[in-house]
């Protein structure tokens, strides 16, 4: 077979005529290898470029990974042509997308596209076009219905057809095709992302020259819309279409205008920048404690990965950009996530104040457009760190030297769907073992996993144990953790108080706002109630396609409904039970619009603002909430876990964890460690600056060893207690675990599929002499069903699940 032997600039094998190469292909196929093909004649490629290749019948999009590995004798097929002439991927992401691939045993493709420009996909779609629709339609009503369709429509996608038409077969489209009635043809979608071009309107000559034409214009007709558009030019140099329209100017307008060799019309590109126009108050690289400097010497004389672990508002922030200007100025690039968009206005503006236009901003919550464009700023060198969530950490960061995972405990850096289901942490470290960069991982209340890696020396360990407030002349000065007291609601109740706020909240909280600061409520539940019961029968109202209990949702000005939120299905509430018919079917529980309610009937001259995901749903809505506390035009905030993640705010001294309970007793093994984890973080929040903040932790299970850890700050204590019990379990860190999930709209038919493979995977295992992994279940998942399909799952534990 022949090699490829001529090298690009950055090492990279180049591939020319009569090479073999491996191609991964987007056909919608859960394919983990990609294909080879041959190079034709007059043609070269590198590595990471993309190309149409031949697949079947069709000829799909594909991604050049590299010289091929084994490749059959005969029967390879050509590449059919470069699609785009950039290299996109660099060794270290084709690397990497392979390596998630191999591990999350996920399609080569789906993880090739997460380290892509957003939208640059072009799935296959079948086009059904129109040739000669009879005047008098064929009796069969299916084929009456695709014609007709056609006829209105013309050209239409073969997944919109069946949408409109029903069930529509190749089968039938080829028979309307012999009969000369339509065409069927195989083609790529147009990528959802794509350069963005603005027509512009721009002086041919200079002004001088347009002021002349302006007033010769202007004498033959002063009111000459020609004269009009020549001197808004003469001021501005050039003006978009839509600016011209406004003065009133038309196509014909310009095309005299044209034709006279005093404008000419251009197309511009548009950079989408989501943080284009900010600007930033410039400061120095920031003053550390000492605390601080030898937590930043630790990481930068430490190759690999380290643990900062630094109580809240310890400073960890000021030891990341710390790191991120030593990184510049030694000629590389750095990548920092943080779990929640919501943290990124607070983030943009920190990154911002020190780095300026190097940043480039990436999460879930911008447009493709955006997406794209920031991802090609970055893949140009234009931008240099690299903020945002989850999906950031596959930017294209020029020679990458730190990765930054803030928060790195939050389980919103694993990705559960779609796929690649893969967690950010350990893709974070496969990326930087690759490129050689550094990885911090930040938290006041680490995962016990990465703890338990530090403790065994497997990674580096830093820590911040003093609390730190930013002063008035610049660097910082001690602070003091909040002061936490548990309160006890069944003694509230036996003293007469049902309301959801115990008395100690209302009197810190009236205190707080008396005094001019801002009262934190959290509540980790959205909604207004959690589930809806019927005092008499016990019917609980259930999503008819999940089964799961639905919460009430009662939003200002419109009728109380029921909502879902697993599949968002919504219905409006029966005023009696729909099993026994009895009045006294009420809800039950609190959610964010309950607290909501609550806190403005208590504290009735307070401005009240809720924060969850529904609040939060349209673009720009958390920078809106972010600004609104930072300015105070907000005194009380109630909120789900997003406020519980790294928000800072001066004036905010008063925190009410309001149903402390909620997730204790969930069914996973690692309800104790998220409830200390999320009970500490939202503590954590109170009295960041010079004044001592107050925590309030509302329970009914006031002995709960997670919350008293959370209430005393002590998280060795809490490690210490959780250890030998995830130990005697086989729980991380001491195994790993693998969740095998079924789902069919048929429940038994989803058993006994679940049922095989168990069976079937344990006598791999016996054959191959092994004793692990454990095969446990099939048993009903935690969701036992979602939108309308049952679910079973299997889960596999051991120390290497995956090899079976």
């Amino acid at each position: 077979m022949p090699v490829a032997t001529a090298a690009a600039d950055d090492g990279r094998v180049m591939a020319a005529p009569g090479d073999i190469v491996d191609v991964v292909v987007n056909a919608g196929q859960p394919a983990r290898h990609a294909f080879s093909y041959s190079v034709p004649l007059g043609m070269t490629l590198q590595p990471g470029q993309a190309v149409f290749v031949p697949f079947g019948a069709k000829v799909l999009q594909g991604i050049v990974l590299g010289p091929a590995g084994e490749t059959p004798e005969s029967g390879l097929r050509d590449i059919a042509a470069i699609a785009d002439e950039r290299v996109l991927l660099d060794p270290a992401h084709v690397a990497l997308a392979r390596w998630m691939s191999a591990t999350y045993l996920a399609p080569l493709w789906e993880c090739v596209s997460t380290c892509l420009p957003a939208g640059f996909g072009q799935r296959p779609v079948t086009m059904v076009t129109p040739v000669d629709v009879p005047p008098l339609l064929p009796v069969d009503r299916t084929d009456q219905r695709i014609l007709a369709y056609l006829a209105e429509h013309g050209r239409t996608a073969l997944d919109v057809l069946r949408e409109a038409a029903g069930t529509v077969t190749i089968a039938r489209l080829s028979r309307l095709q012999e009969q000369g009635m339509l065409t069927v043809a195989q083609g790529l979608a147009r990528p959802r992302g794509h350069e963005r071009f603005e027509r512009r309107i721009a002086l041919a000559g200079g002004p001088a020259e347009a002021r002349a034409a302006v007033e010769r214009l202007r004498a033959a007709n002063p009111r000459s819309i020609e004269a009009r558009l020549l001197e808004a030019l003469a001021d501005a140099g050039e003006i978009t279409l839509t600016g011209a329209r406004e003065l009133g100017v038309t196509p014909r307008h310009v095309a005299r205008l044209v034709a006279e060799a005093l404008v000419e019309e251009r197309a511009v590109q548009v950079d989408r920048d989501p943080i284009a126009g900010r600007s930033f108050a410039s400061r120095g690289t920031p003053v550390l404690s000492p605390e601080q400097a030898a937590a930043a010497n630790v990481v930068g004389a430490r190759d690999g990965t380290t643990l900062l672990h630094g109580v809240t508002g310890s400073g960890k922030t000021e030891v990341y950009i710390t790191l991120v200007q030593e990184t510049l100025e030694a000629g590389r690039g750095a990548i920092i996530l943080v779990p929640e968009i919501s943290l990124t206005p607070q983030a943009i503006r920190r990154y911002g104040e020190r780095f300026g236009t190097t940043i480039a901003v990436i999460h879930s919550g911008l447009s493709d457009g955006e997406l794209y464009d920031t991802w090609f700023r970055v893949h140009e060198g234009r931008a240099r760190v690299v903020l945002g969530s989850r999906s950031a950490l596959f930017a294209p960061v020029n020679d990458l030297g730190l990765i930054v995972i803030d928060e790195e405990h939050e389980p919103s850096y694993k990705q559960s769907d779609p796929q690649p289901r893969y967690h950010a942490r350990a893709a974070a470290e496969e990326l930087a073992r690759m490129t050689g960069a550094r990885v911090v991982l930040g938290s006041a209340t680490p995962d016990i996993t990465t703890f338990h890696r530090a403790e065994r020396g497997e990674i580096g360990y830093a820590v911040l144990e003093q609390r730190l407030a930013p002063a008035p002349g610049g660097g910082f000065t001690e602070a003091v953790l909040p002061q936490v007291q548990i309160v006890d609601m069944r003694e509230e109740l036996k003293a007469g108080n049902r309301h959801v706020f115990s008395r100690a909240l209302v009197r810190a909280a009236g205190a707080a706002l008396r005094s001019g600061e801002q009262v934190l409520l959290f509540v980790n539940r959205r909604g207004s109630a959690r589930f809806i019961l019927c005092r008499d029968c016990g019917n609980v109202a259930e999503c008819p396609s999940c089964g799961t209990p639905m919460s009430l949702q009662a939003d200002d000005g419109e009728l109380p409904r029921t909502v879902c939120h697993n599949c968002g299905r919504t219905r409006r509430l029966d005023a009696t039970c729909p099993r026994c018919g009895s009045t006294r079917y009420r809800p039950f529980g609190a959610g964010t619009q309950r607290i909501e309610m609550e806190a403005r009937r208590a504290f009735p001259h307070a401005r009240v603002a809720r924060w969850d995901s529904q609040t939060a749903a349209r673009k720009g809505a958390h920078d809106a909430l972010v600004r609104g506390l930072e300015e105070r035009s907000i005194d009380v905030v109630v909120g789900t876990q997003v406020l519980a993640k790294g928000l800072d705010l001066a004036g905010l001294t008063v925190v009410g964890v309001v149903d402390a309970d909620v997730g204790l007793n969930l069914p996973m093994y690692s309800a104790p460690e998220r409830t200390f984890q999320l009970v500490s973080q939202v503590i954590g929040r109170a009295g960041r600056r010079d004044r001592q903040g107050i925590a309030i932790i509302q329970t009914y299970s006031p002995e709960a060893p997670a919350l008293q850890a959370a209430a005393t700050g002590d998280y060795r204590a809490f490690f210490e207690h959780e250890l030998p019990h995830r130990r005697r379990a086989g729980y991380p860190p001491f195994a790993r675990l693998a969740r095998l999930t079924f789902h069919h709209p048929d429940e038994e038919h989803g058993l006994e599929e679940a049922s095989r493979v168990g069976t079937e995977l344990r006598a791999r295992r016996d054959a191959a002499g092994r004793a692990e992994p454990e095969v446990l279940g099939p048993s009903p998942a935690y969701i036992r069903r979602l939108r309308g399909e049952y679910r079973w799952q299997l889960l596999l534990r051991g120390h290497a699940p995956a090899r079976l």
